[in-house]
């Protein structure tokens, strides 16, 4: 039966983690204009830094380029 779904381990995030999260989130809202900002949320963006974090990812500018490129594709952060 190696067809079975294993189930999903939930990311852990130390405190340092989730401050640098958190700035990123902030960064990257902040660098959006205001047409992207209605035409998306802040949820897009951290879903797409979250998932990123959770491969194990820490590089502010990965991060940062992540949430932005959820914006201009927003099925992206869906996809995986």
């Amino acid at each position: 039966m190696g067809d079975q779904m294993e189930p999903k381990t939930p990311a852990y995030f130390d405190l340092k983690t989730v401050a640098l999260l958190r700035e990123t989130l902030d960064h990257a809202w902040g660098r959006l204009r205001p047409n992207q900002k209605a035409k998306t949320s802040r949820t897009i963006l951290a879903t797409s830094i979250l998932k990123l974090a959770a491969t194990g990812e820490r590089d502010p500018d990965r991060l940062l380029d992540a949430a932005l490129m959820a914006v201009d594709d927003p099925l992206k952060t869906d996809a995986a």
